[in-house]
């Protein structure tokens, strides 16, 4: 299986980067289980999206296969 990349929405870019670094690590480490396995996730019932949960949040996010993408389209902090 192919490695995936990561590409964050403006909003959720500017949510990552106002995590504090607990949360920032804990994101971090669920970006590289993804990369490897983003169907790892809970996938949504409604659309074609994904969550994934990290200590203290979780993303929201779309694959594209294609192009070998994982699109950040929403982060939440908790």
């Amino acid at each position: 299986m192919s490695v995936y990349a990561i590409r964050y929405t403006d909003r959720a870019a500017q949510r990552r980067e106002a995590l504090p670094g607990a949360q920032r690590s804990a994101l971090e480490q669920l970006e590289k289980q993804l990369c490897a396995n983003p169907f790892a996730g809970a996938r949504s019932n409604q659309d074609n999206s994904w969550s994934a949960f990290f200590a203290g949040g979780m993303i929201t996010y779309v694959v594209s296969n294609r192009h070998i993408v994982i699109n950040v389209i929403d982060l939440l902090a908790m």
